[in-house]
């Protein structure tokens, strides 16, 4: 690296007219000066090379196969409301927010803050569940439309 040039290492000469000038800018060498053009007998240019693509049968699956054992949060949002601070501060037990859905529109199931389905709730052994009835398009891979009979997400 090129280090900083302190003002007492500049030497001055004085030339026949008068004027000084710098030693250090003097000595300075071009780079552009020190490079050599390659020799041309010595230069070999071959074409790149790569191996053959192979297509597999089901790509997009296969892809997505990669990722089977990676954990994502699901959950379902039944509706959803806007309030003023006001109001959500005078809110207490027993207190009933309203949401903006109606009771048979379905729910929407989400991945990690995404609509990836909707369905209808639906009660299993005293827990609640989803029955999913629509899966959304994901990528341009396709909505498709589910049995009722699907099971519970």
């Amino acid at each position: 690296m090129n280090e900083p040039v302190k003002e007492e290492d500049i030497a001055t000469t004085e030339v026949a007219d008068g004027a000084e000038t710098n030693a250090a800018a003097d000595d300075a060498v071009d780079p552009a000066s020190t490079v050599s053009a390659p020799d041309a007998e010595a230069t070999e240019v071959h074409p790149a090379e790569f191996p053959e693509a192979v297509s597999r049968p089901n790509a997009k699956h296969s892809t997505l196969e990669r990722f089977s054992d990676v954990q994502v949060d699901i959950s379902v949002e039944i509706g959803r409301v806007t309030m003023g601070l006001g109001e959500l501060l005078q809110l207490g037990e027993g207190s009933v927010v309203e949401l903006n859905r109606d009771l048979n529109e379905p729910v929407s199931v989400m991945a990690q803050g995404v609509q990836i389905a909707s369905g209808e709730v639906v009660v299993i052994n005293d827990r609640f569940a989803v029955r999913v009835t629509e899966v959304a398009s994901v990528d341009g891979l396709g909505s498709e439309e589910l049995p009722t009979a699907a099971g519970a997400v």
